[in-house]
């Protein structure tokens, strides 16, 4: 489970049945305001789990982990840095595409390329009637 603090911190934890309890596991240290949204990347077969992260301040980070056991988190990049708050995360059933949905009432996909690059491959802007 994926749990979220105040503090703009959020991490990997787990239930204890001995103490009844959340534990942390890993705690997840980049944003500097409300983290919003986190969106557990499904597992394709890689050895790297991925996570994404959205925060109040409009950065959707991307992070990696090669071993879930040593719960070593690493940011690979700030996909984007968006104009409003960043409401919402989901990723697509094989995990290539991000869409991103915040403030602004856009909904955008973005997909990795394979340079490493984030790349907003369609937009939708709930504002506009049809």
């Amino acid at each position: 489970a994926v749990v979220s603090t105040q503090s703009g911190h959020y991490g990997r934890g787990k239930f204890s049945d001995e103490k009844n309890a959340w534990e942390m596991e890993a705690e997840l240290k980049g944003h500097n305001n409300w983290v919003r949204d986190v969106a557990w990347a499904p597992d394709t077969g890689f050895t790297t789990s991925t996570i994404a992260s959205c925060c109040q301040d409009g950065k959707v980070f991307i992070w990696q982990c090669k071993d879930l056991d040593k719960a070593n988190w690493d940011i690979k990049r700030t996909m984007h840095t968006f104009e409003d708050v960043v409401w919402h995360l989901s990723w697509s059933v094989m995990g290539d595409i991000l869409a991103v949905s915040g403030g602004d009432n856009k909904i955008t996909l973005w997909k990795e390329s394979h340079k490493g690059a984030w790349i907003c491959i369609s937009k939708q802007d709930t504002n506009k009637t049809n």
